[in-house]
């Protein structure tokens, strides 16, 4: 049985990192190191009177459950078919891989193929955009844009700069300010990164020919996946206040130098409930006692929230009580 125990980072927007335990044919992923997600790669034949497009499907992801060291294994519903005695005999054997390797987290990054958007003049890289982990994942896309994400959106602020008129948030001032100095017919680009940093160009999208096969130092990669040198002092701002409040999730990373890994600890109190979340893979600490005063800070959050919801429940108890008596 070939077992591969590896990490691969969540992008575009980074979100965090993904570790996978993995077999032939099945996979288990965790993104807080507690709850892991088992998954069964199975292949399903048919009846012979079968209509011919149906005669062989493929599906890679046939949820088998979640499992945790205080819940257990929590099967999810899967639908009868030909093969559900494998799944449940795939099933089991990865969770008992699972049990085995989960106290190894955080396991090494084997996404080393990155993709990069390229800045429009120099066509050095600008953001991260995407990293997958094998040669035969590497794709071209037409549709080449960095995106703040969601999260982004509903909960980053900061007072500098301030939003104008058609920007409804900082998270889109982001996106126009990263994707116009890309320009108006962006490029990317894969690189290969070595151990000790340096990157070996590939192909890649509406990429000049010349390009293929340069090689780049580490510097010129931005380390938080995002260019941070910029002309205009709000713009710099800008991009600094944004990756102290991606600080929870950097932190998950393993080449940061222990300055900045300090630095983004620091940045990282402010976001309590998400350093809570993540903490159990972090590949390092530096200054425990920032990492304590968030996870002391969340723990007095939910216990707030806890006794937030138990006298709403007393009071709409009463209530109707209340309500019933009067009646």
């Amino acid at each position: 049985m070939n077992i591969v125990c590896y990490s691969e980072r969540i992008l575009n927007p980074f979100r965090g990192v993904m570790n996978v335990v993995a077999l032939d044919d099945a996979e288990a992923v965790t993104t807080d190191g507690i709850t892991w997600f088992l998954y069964i790669r199975d292949q399903f034949d048919t009846m012979e009177n079968e209509p011919e497009e149906f005669a062989y499907i493929d599906n890679p992801h046939i949820r088998f459950g979640t499992w945790s060291e205080v819940d257990g294994l929590k099967r999810a519903p899967v639908l009868p078919c030909y093969h559900y005695q494998e799944i449940q005999h795939k099933g089991e054997r990865l969770l008992e891989v699972v049990r085995h390797y989960a106290s190894d987290i955080p396991f090494e990054f084997r996404d080393y193929y990155e993709l990069w958007l390229l800045e429009k003049e120099t066509r050095q890289p600008l953001a991260l955009i995407d990293s997958v982990c094998n040669a035969g994942e590497i794709y071209v896309n037409d549709l080449l844009c960095w995106r703040a994400g969601n999260l982004c959106r509903s909960q980053f602020k900061t007072e500098v700069p301030k939003l104008t008129d058609g920007v409804n948030s900082h998270a889109e001032l982001l996106n126009r300010l990263i994707n116009t100095r890309a320009g108006e017919r962006p490029s990317a680009q894969w690189f290969l990164r070595e151990q000790n940093g340096y990157g070996f160009g590939l192909k890649g999208i509406d990429l000049d020919d010349s390009l293929v096969g340069r090689e780049l130092s580490p510097r010129m990669f931005p380390r938080m996946f995002i260019e941070e040198h910029w002309d205009n002092d709000a713009d710099a701002a800008l991009v600094n206040a944004f990756i102290n409040w991606m600080s929870p999730w950097l932190l998950l990373l393993d080449f940061l130098k222990d300055p900045q890994r300090a630095a983004l600890e620091s940045a990282a109190r402010k976001h309590a409930m998400q350093v809570d979340k993540l903490h159990l893979l972090y590949p390092k600490v530096v200054e425990e006692k920032y990492i304590k005063a968030a996870r002391v800070e969340a723990m007095l959050r939910r216990t707030r929230q806890d006794t937030k919801r138990e006298s709403d429940s007393i009071d709409s108890t009463y209530n109707a009580c209340l309500g019933w008596r009067t009646a």
